[in-house]
């Protein structure tokens, strides 16, 4: 081994415990132990801890009265484990020295009596998370202990890059190197995955600081194993993929003793630890998730490190790098949008130097299987995706912080701003936006009515100075994560904390019912409002709980690579590219192009129920497809006065037509346009609860709104009605009555409202990416394809099928439209009426005849008698039900004495036989009336009709016919099928009835 650059007691250690340091342990120990500020970036199982650590603790042994370091995660953890890890490593390694070094968790589960020794009695090195660093800097108590901090250490740093709460995080450090008094606070950034490895490092270090940036190149190959099955992928995955599943998983966990297997929710992972319990059995299977307790979490973790357990079933709870001992399987079920969660997923395994990540993929749909070729196609490359996006700071979080700071000792407003700024996501922050901020805390967030008794006092000389109740708020009421309002699951006989469920699984569950949680059954004792008590269940069947959040949909990498394989490229014929190629070839046959970054194809097509259904092709992922759907169910709002439902996947739109909306598809496009795209959306985003519910999350962070008070946690209805009243004060158009609003809503100048639209329209959605699309489209540079078909191409049937996170709509999933195709057998219902042999309609009976001539309108004499419906008019008229009409431009058609009234209103002359005395005859119809009328009656009577055939038919010049035409679709009674204006017209509902033989 080479010579170690520490200490005899480091390098001893080191050398006992490992054989080589890795590459790039070699290349960060020199700049971290010189005090620089670090950015280490590698692999998992890189050895990147003690890259960070060994310097830092060989300092501390040599010089202990120079800091403290101080360790941040942004789980608790990971922050449990490494302090695990520390104490039984730092054992040996004190043992060699002559000093014993401290260790101590801080997080939101530490014992108060812990908390408060830890903060009299500082660790040398302090574990913790963003939110309780918040806490201690909110003391003076935590303060002092925070001035020794002479180095932090930021690990998973790619997770907070580019969200509020690495906002949140990277100002607390502005406040922690404040208080760290003249020495230099030393920050050390780690990360697997942070791209670009500049901003990342800004990020880290904040403005105008100089950082050193320590990789090892390109990225570590990860092996993805995709799992098929015997079966073909379906747009849905029934019984035999899921059996397939199970059965495999149960191979791979007998030939590796242990596996971890990740879910895309939670719902999943209790349904997948269910079944896999029934095959291994509840002692070898364990589920693990956000909304468990944290000590079945922490007993999950520890069974998988020392082997009781064989599998466990998680959601992204265990992506981080919580130690869970060596793997050698990690499993995917479904898809997963993202290159950077697919390495740190797969990077849980085989979690040693020189070794590649393995990880075995299960697509449960052919969406997913497209997704999968998408995700190895972008690891091949070496892709490694942005983080650290930020554009604008985040005025809530500001608020949060410069209540925090004004907390912790009076100011003026001039030396707050460039504190704030040296933060890298506020970098952009004006004096203007600066000083609205000021305002609106000085004004109670209310301007006018409020002012001066918010969280914040402006005095003389611009000096901010907090209000007496102030530093207590700010301390309960920390963060950014947002309040979801789930109901706490609490053992009813010790009052610990199981877990969390959905608050509508809550109020759908009833005392007695048993539900699994956590892979275990509990029986229900009580429901109070946001609490659940339980006892533990023997019962064998147990109901499965649901949670529902927001799909984190696709990256723009992904996409793109998604974008080449519809182009065709990436395929190279093995099993799984046979059977995408198959799916890909299909979709192109049916739709004639395959969508892409030069092509958007509209779809249309009915539903075995009549009504239609349009999907934009539009493989551009689900944040700017979202926003894409929003404000085209906005447009279709105003143009038929009808709300619809609406979809949106990675993959496309999709809008479900009622029975009233029928329209040149090319039209569709033209709804929107790029410069007016950015209002239409915004109010069709504040007719959905997206905006009510963004608002209360920003109106919390900022302190508007309590979570917590002295008395604990503020009851959700209070939170709620406190964000309505709120709402209501800043923004009455929103909650006001609609018959009253003459136009638009008015959004107000407010940073609230602001901030809670920025979320709503460029994070939950990208409207800028759509905006640039529209302009695409506009400039010519982007085509669009308009295809109506007879049935959903396969690339529409992700979008039917789509799971509940996709709805645009408040409709609940038995109330979607798209449930007419899940049962395609049912007969027809007209085709089952007509009777007849071979499905032919009888026209040779009287009652057969009777029943075409309402339906039809009218029927030609020459088809008819081919139909051998002679001797059945001959009954009919001497009963003066039937009429032969003709005149001398060669009109010669039966009618039913119902419709006699429309053939008078367009030829008042026609000869009628059977004679009828004009006393008898029905009044005569409005001529554009009578003209639809028998025009959609010969549209009914054959699958496609051409408009040459309707003029000859009817009597009637080209113009009249067109005119009718367009009523008719307009009314949504009939479509063109095709773009070729001299296409065949056809009923909407698709169902025509078959023509006798014979007939033309």
């Amino acid at each position: 081994m080479d010579a170690m650059p520490f200490a005899a007691p480091i390098a001893e250690w080191f050398k006992s415990q490992f054989d080589q340091p890795t590459r790039i342990q070699r290349l960060a120990w020199p700049q971290v132990r010189r005090g620089k500020h670090c950015l280490i970036a590698a692999g998992t199982g890189q050895g990147k801890s003690l890259a960070a650590l060994l310097p830092l603790i060989d300092r501390l042994l040599a010089e202990p009265v120079t800091g403290r370091i101080l360790y941040v995660a942004p789980l608790r953890a990971l922050s449990n484990n490494m302090a695990d890890g520390l104490l039984a490593q730092l054992g040996t390694l004190c043992a060699r020295s002559r000093r014993k070094l401290t260790v101590a968790v801080r997080t939101g589960d530490t014992p108060g009596a812990e908390r408060r020794r830890q903060l009299r009695r500082p660790p040398d090195l302090m574990l913790t998370t963003p939110e309780s660093l918040f806490v201690m800097l909110g003391s003076a108590a935590g303060r002092r202990a925070m001035s020794l901090v002479s180095a932090v250490i930021v690990d998973e740093l790619h997770a907070l890059g580019d969200s509020k709460r690495g906002a949140h995080l990277a100002l607390s450090l502005e406040r922690l190197s404040a208080v760290a008094g003249p020495q230099t606070l030393q920050r050390v950034g780690l990360s697997a995955t942070a791209r670009p490895l500049t901003r990342m490092a800004r990020f880290l270090v904040g403005n105008d600081r100089e950082c050193e940036i320590v990789h090892v190149g390109a990225a570590v190959p990860v092996d993805v194993r995709l799992e098929i099955g015997p079966d073909p992928l379906q747009s849905l995955a029934g019984e035999a993929r899921w059996r397939f599943v199970a059965d495999r998983i149960v191979e791979l966990v007998s030939s590796a003793d242990r596996a971890l297997i990740f879910c895309n929710t939670r719902a999943l992972v209790e349904r997948l630890a269910a079944t896999l319990t029934e095959r291994l059995g509840d002692e070898r299977v364990a589920a693990h998730h956000g909304s468990l307790g944290i000590k079945r979490r922490t007993a999950v973790e520890q069974g998988l490190r020392d082997g009781r357990l064989s599998a466990v079933v998680c959601s992204s709870s265990l992506e981080l790098g919580v130690d869970i001992g060596e793997l050698e399987q990690v499993i995917q079920i479904g898809s997963i949008g993202s290159v950077n969660a697919l390495r740190q997923r797969a990077g849980r395994s085989r979690h040693r130097p020189g070794q590649a990540p393995r990880l075995h993929l299960f697509p449960l749909t052919l969406s997913d299987l497209l997704d999968a070729h998408a995700l190895i196609g972008a690891l091949a490359r070496g892709r490694i995706e942005p983080s650290g996006q930020w554009t604008d700071p985040p005025v809530d979080v500001l608020a949060q912080q410069l209540i925090a700071m004004v907390a912790a000792g009076p100011g003026r407003v001039e030396d707050f701003w460039p504190r704030i700024r040296r933060a890298a996501p506020c970098a952009n922050l004006s004096e203007e936006d600066f000083a609205a901020l000021v305002d609106m805390l000085h004004d109670g967030y209310i301007r006018g009515r409020e002012t001066g008794r918010g969280p914040l006092r402006k005095g003389a000389g611009n000096t901010l100075y907090p209000a007496p109740e102030t530093p207590l708020r700010s301390r309960l009421n920390v963060g950014t994560i947002p309040e979801w309002f789930d109901y706490e699951v609490v053992d009813a006989s010790s009052g610990q904390v199981l877990g969390r469920l959905d608050e509508e699984f809550a109020f759908e569950s009833a005392p007695g019912q048993v539900f699994q949680l956590g892979g275990r059954h509990f029986s229900i004792q009580r429901i109070v409002s946001g609490r659940v008590e339980v006892r533990p269940s023997e019962a064998e069947e147990a109901a499965l709980p649901f949670w529902f959040g927001e799909g984190p949909g696709r990256s723009a990498s992904v996409s793109l690579q998604v974008c080449r394989l519809l182009a065709g490229a990436g395929l190279h014929g093995g099993r799984e590219d046979r059977q995408l190629r198959a799916f890909l070839d299909e979709s192109r046959r049916i739709l004639g192009v395959l969508p892409g970054w030069h092509q958007i194809v509209l779809e249309r097509f009915p539903d075995p129920g009549g009504d239609e259904h349009i999907v934009v092709h539009s493989p551009f992922g689900l944040r700017l497809n979202r926003a894409w759907g929003l404000a085209l169910r906005k447009r279709f709002c105003r143009q038929f006065n009808f709300e619809l439902q609406a979809v949106a996947t990675d993959n496309a739109v999709l809008i479900s037509l009622g029975a009233t909306h029928s329209f040149p598809l090319a039209e569709v496009i033209g709804y929107l346009r790029s410069d007016t795209l950015t209002d239409v959306l915004i109010q069709a985003v504040l007719d959905t609860p997206q905006f009510a519910t963004r608002f209360r999350w920003c109106a919390t962070t900022a302190l508007a709104i309590d979570r917590r008070d002295a008395r604990g946690r503020v009851p959700a209805q209070i939170q709620r009605n406190q964000a309505e009243n709120l709402i209501a004060r800043i923004f009455p158009d929103q909650l006001a009555c609609l018959e009253n609003l003459s136009g638009p809503r008015q959004v107000p100048d407010h940073p609230l409202t602001d901030q809670a639209l920025q979320e709503c329209l460029c994070r939950h959605m990208d409207l800028p990416g759509l905006i640039r699309l529209y302009q695409r489209i506009e400039s010519g540079r982007i085509g669009v394809r308009c295809v109506e078909t007879s049935a959903p191409s396969p690339l529409a049937q992700g979008a039917i099928h789509a799971p509940r996170h996709a709805y645009l709509d408040p409709a609940d999933a038995e109330e979607r439209r798209t449930r007419t195709f899940e049962d395609r057998r049912r007969p027809s219902t007209l085709t089952a009426m007509v009777g007849g042999t071979k499905g032919r309609p009888a026209w040779s009976t009287a009652e057969g005849l009777e029943d075409a001539l309402q339906r039809f309108a009218y029927l030609p004499v020459e088809e008819a008698e081919r139909a051998g419906a002679g001797r059945a008019f001959a009954r009919l008229s001497a009963q003066r039900v039937a009429f032969a009409l003709s005149n001398t431009g060669g009109l010669a058609v039966w009618v039913h004495l119902d419709h006699l009234g429309a053939w008078l209103g367009l030829q008042p002359d026609v000869r009628v036989w059977p004679h009828l005395p004009t006393g008898m005859r029905p009044d005569p119809v409005d001529s554009h009336e009578a003209l639809c009328r028998l025009v959609l009656g010969a549209i009914r009577r054959r699958p496609a009709v051409d408009e040459q055939r309707l003029v000859e038919e009817s009597g009637q010049n080209r113009e009249r016919v067109q005119a009718a035409l367009a009523s008719l679709q307009h009314e949504g009674l009939i479509r063109q099928p095709h773009q070729d204006p001299n296409g065949g017209w056809s009923e909407r509902s698709g169902r025509q009835l078959p023509m006798p033989a014979g007939c033309a």
